[in-house]
C-alpha cells in the first residue's frame, strides 16, 4: 500500500502519544520553571534540535514528563542595543508539570545567533550593577500565532501538539530576563541567578545571566565575527574584497557599530541587520558589559549543496527529469558564476550548443554561515592564487585577479544606485534596474537570449524558493529564475519544496515531479557515494525526500561518503557556542542541558529514522550524554582569527573514544580560531604531525598542530 508523504515533510506525530488535553494545566506558574535550553542561530540545526528536545522530554530527562510542542514561523528578535529587530522561526517544547521544563530554539542567521549569545549591555538598578543579554523578544507588539494541532509549522519539524503557547511562557519570551528574589529585594539582598545560564554565583555583584544559553552557527564564532567586520569595512574596488561596504553611510550605516541593512531581491520584505559584537572583552556598543567566557562545541559536519532550477529544458533542465545533461560543476566555473565572470548555461557544459540561456545566480546575505562556507570553499579559495585568472567584469582596462581576490560580492557595492530609480531601500519592491542593495547586478549577455543576473535571498527558505522560482509573483517579475543557480546546506526540511506528488511504495520515496536537481562539485557527490548508484530512490541528482512511518520520520539513509573521506569540497562543522566552565564559587559551568541537547541531536541523526541532516561529530554517546567516540575523521586546518588556532586533537593523546562532551578549552576535540575554508586533513595526520614535529616548532601555541593552511 502506498503511504502519502506529509508535506512539507517529516512531521513527527506525537499528538496521539502525549498530546496536551484541553484540561491540562501545563506551565500554570512560571516562578520556578525549569528552563533547560534557549538556543538561537543556524537553520541547519533547527529541526534536529527539535527532535532532540522531544526525545529528552519523552525520556523524562531531569525528572520532566510528557511533551507539548508549539511552533511559529515568524517571531520578533529584538537587539535592544540598537533597537533593531530580526525575524526568527521558533519552536518551543515543554512538559506537563506546573513549573515546566522548557526548551526553545530561535532560527535566524548563524551570525545573528552568535551575536545574540554574546551581546550584553550594562544595566543598573537599585540593587547592583549587572549584565544581561541584549537580545530581548517580542517587545513592540509581538503576537503569538495559533499552531494547528497535528500540523507542521516549519518543514522538517515535529507536529504541533497544542494550538497556543501557555501565557507564562509568552511572558517569558517577551520580557527581559533577570533573576528574581524569593521575596521583595531590598538593598544588596542576593538575587538567584538563572540556573540554565550555568552560573555558580550567589550574589548579584558577581553574577551574570542570560536569555540564550546556546548560540548555533555553521562556522566558528571567530569566523562569524570576521564576516561582520568584513561586511562593515569599506568596499574594495580593486578586488581585494576584504571589505564589503556595508559600513557606508550612503546606504544608511551608523558608524562604527551598525551597518547598512541588507535587503532581498524578491519583494518579500526580507531584511538583514549588520550589527557589531564582540566574543572577548567588552561589547562594543555604548554601555556594553563584559561578554561571557565561552566554549564552542562541535555538533556535526554538513555539506553545502549546489542546485539548479529544472524549468528551462534548453538550459539547466535539459534532459529532465531522469537524464540530466548538466550534472556537475567544477569549482573554477562555479566561482565564475558567483563573481559574475560567467553568465550563461553554456558556460558549464560542453554538451550544450552555444552560449545558452542567461543564469540567475541567487546569493545569500554576506553574514550567513552558509554564505561564508560557500564563499571560502567554492569561490574565494587560495588554490591557484599565484596565477592570473580572468578579467574583471565591466573593467575599463584589462585587470587580472586571482581567485583569492574574488568573491560573491565582486561588483556588488551596496552603495551602487542605493535607493535610486528602479531600486528601493525599503525591501518591499522588486528592483527593476541595477542596484547594489537590494542586489540586482547584471552580469553578461548570452547572445540574443538575454543577460545574466545576480540576486539576493535572505535565509535558507528564500534561497530554495527563489532558486526554484517559487516566491510569490516571481514567475511574472523581472527576477524569474528559469535557470536559477543556488546553494544551501543539506537538510530534508530545507529541500522539501524541490519535489511534489510524493509517496512511498515498499519504503522507497517517489515523486511525480521535481522542480530542480543538485550538482556534483568537481565530480564529487555531497550526499551519496555516486549519484547513479541507485541508493537514492528519488533517482540520480534528485534531492532526496522523506516520509512518515509509524509516527516518526523514516528517511532515506544518506551515507555522506565524501564528507567522511573529506573529498567533497563544500562542507563545514556545525557548532554550538555556550558558557565555558570557569572555576570558583562565582564562576560558571557549561550547562549540561545544552550538552544533552547536542548529544540527543547527534543520536537522532544516527538513529533508525535516518533523519540524516548532518554527519554527527560523536557516536556511541553514553546514556548520561557525557561521553562519546569521535565519528568524523577529517577536519579543516585552523588559523589565527580573533585568537590563536587549535585544531583540538593534540590533547587527545591519540585516543578518540570515551571523549568528554563537556571538555573545557584546551581539552580533547575542543578547537579555537578560524577554520572556514581551511585545508582538509585527516585527524590522524594532525596527531602524527604533533608527535613528529611538535617539540621542534617554536610558536605561540603550546600544542603545535597543522595550522594556517587554506583550501
Amino acid at each position: 500500500m502506498t503511504k502519502k508523504l506529509l508535506l512539507p515533510v517529516l512531521a513527527l506525530l506525537f499528538a496521539t502519544l502525549c498530546a496536551t488535553t484541553s484540561s491540562a494545566q501545563t506551565c500554570s506558574g512560571f516562578t520556578g520553571a525549569h528552563v533547560q535550553y534557549m538556543g538561537v542561530g543556524s537553520s541547519a540545526q533547527f529541526n534536529s534540535f527539535a527532535f532532540a528536545a522531544e526525545n529528552l522530554l519523552n525520556a523524562g530527562y531531569n525528572g520532566s514528563s510528557g511533551l507539548n510542542f508549539w511552533a511559529e514561523t515568524s517571531f520578533t528578535l529584538l537587539d535592544n542595543r540598537a533597537g533593531v529587530t530580526d525575524t526568527a522561526k521558533l519552536w518551543v517544547a515543554w512538559d506537563n508539570s506546573s513549573d515546566c521544563y522548557v526548551y526553545a530554539y530561535f532560527s535566524v542567521d548563524s551570525t545573528v545567533g552568535v551575536k545574540s549569545f554574546f551581546a550584553y549591555q550594562k544595566e543598573t538598578n537599585s540593587f547592583a550593577t549587572n549584565f544581561d543579554t541584549a537580545a530581548v523578544f517580542g517587545q513592540g507588539g509581538q503576537t503569538f500565532a495559533s499552531c494547528t494541532v497535528g500540523s507542521v509549522a516549519n518543514a522538517g519539524q515535529p507536529a504541533c501538539t497544542t494550538s497556543t503557547l501557555p501565557t507564562p511562557l509568552q511572558t517569558f519570551f517577551t520580557a527581559q530576563p533577570a533573576p528574581t528574589c524569593s521575596s521583595s529585594c531590598t538593598g544588596s539582598q542576593r538575587k538567584t541567578p538563572l540556573p540554565y545560564c550555568g552560573q555558580n554565583g550567589t550574589t548579584a555583584l558577581d553574577t551574570k545571566w542570560c536569555f540564550f544559553n546556546s548560540g548555533h552557527a555553521d562556522i566558528r564564532p571567530e569566523d562569524t565575527l570576521y564576516a561582520t567586520s568584513r561586511a562593515l569595512s569599506a568596499y574594495n574596488s580593486t578586488n581585494g574584497l576584504t571589505g564589503l561596504g556595508y559600513g557606508n553611510s550612503t546606504c544608511g550605516a551608523t558608524a562604527p557599530n551598525e551597518g547598512c541593512k541588507i535587503f532581498e531581491s524578491f519583494g518579500q520584505g526580507g531584511v538583514f541587520n549588520v550589527e557589531k559584537f564582540a566574543i572577548t572583552g567588552t561589547d562594543p556598543f555604548p554601555g556594553g558589559g563584559a561578554v561571557p567566557a565561552y566554549v564552542t562545541l562541535n555538533v556535526g559536519a554538513a555539506p553545502v549543496v549546489v542546485f539548479v532550477n529544472d524549468a528551462d529544458t534548453a538550459g539547466f533542465g535539459a534532459g529532465a527529469p531522469s537524464n540530466y545533461t548538466i550534472t556537475n560543476i567544477n569549482r573554477a566555473v562555479l566561482a565564475g558564476y558567483e563573481d559574475g565572470t560567467f553568465s550563461c548555461t553554456g558556460d558549464i557544459s560542453p554538451s550544450l550548443n552555444g552560449a545558452g540561456k542567461p543564469v540567475q545566480v541567487v546569493q545569500r546575505e554576506p553574514l550567513s554561515g552558509t554564505y561564508n562556507t560557500f564563499e571560502f570553499t567554492a569561490v574565494r579559495t587560495l588554490s591557484g592564487s599565484a596565477a592570473t585568472a580572468v578579467t574583471e567584469h565591466n573593467a575599463t582596462s584589462t585587470t587580472w585577479f586571482s581567485n583569492d581576490d574574488s568573491g560573491q560580492e565582486l561588483n556588488n557595492d551596496p552603495a551602487n544606485n542605493y535607493g535610486g530609480a528602479g531600486c528601493t531601500s525599503s525591501g518591499s519592491t522588486i528592483p527593476t534596474a541595477r542596484c547594489g542593495d537590494p542586489l540586482d547586478e547584471p552580469t553578461s549577455a548570452c547572445g540574443s537570449n538575454g543577460t545574466g543576473i545576480k540576486l539576493r535571498a535572505i535565509g535558507t527558505g528564500e534561497m530554495v524558493k527563489a532558486t526554484l522560482d517559487l516566491e510569490s509573483g516571481q514567475s511574472t517579475s523581472a527576477v524569474a529564475t528559469p535557470d536559477g543557480l543556488g546553494y544551501a546546506f543539506w537538510g530534508y526540511g530545507n529541500f522539501a519544496k524541490a519535489a511534489s506528488g510524493c509517496g512511498t511504495n515498499s519504503g522507497a520515496v517517489t515523486c511525480t515531479s521535481y522542480l530542480g536537481h543538485y550538482l556534483t562539485v568537481d565530480g564529487v557527490d555531497p550526499l551519496f557515494t555516486n549519484p547513479g548508484d541507485s541508493t537514492n530512490p528519488n533517482g540520480a541528482y534528485h534531492l532526496p525526500q522523506c516520509y512518515l512511518s509509524s509516527g516518526s520520520p523514516d528517511c532515506v539513509k544518506i551515507p555522506f561518503t565524501h564528507i567522511y573521506d573529506g573529498s567533497y569540497p563544500l562542507w563545514t562543522i556545525l557548532r554550538a557556542v555556550t558558557f565555558s566552565t570557569v572555576s570558583g564559587s562565582s564562576g560558571q559551568t557549561t550547562p549540561q542541558s545544552v550538552v544533552a541537547m547536542i548529544a540527543e541531536a547527534e543520536k537522532f541523526a544516527t538513529g533508525s529514522n535516518n533523519l540524516d541532516d548532518f554527519v554527527p561529530y560523536f557516536t556511541n554517546i553514553n546514556s548520561g550524554d557525557t561521553q562519546g567516540d569521535l565519528n568524523l575523521g577529517v577536519f579543516r586546518s585552523h588559523y589565527k582569527q580573533t585568537n590563536n588556532p587549535v585544531n583540538g586533537f593534540a590533547a587527545c593523546g591519540g585516543v578518540f573514544t570515551g571523549i568528554s562532551l563537556t571538555a573545557a578549552a584546551g581539552g580533547c576535540t575542543v578547537d579555537a580560531g578560524g577554520d572556514v575554508g581551511g585545508s582538509v586533513f585527516t585527524v590522524q595526520s594532525d596527531v602524527d604531525f604533533h608527535t613528529d614535529f611538535g617539540s621542534v616548532i617554536i610558536g605561540t601555541s603550546a600544542t603545535p598542530e597543522i595550522y594556517g593552511l587554506h583550501q
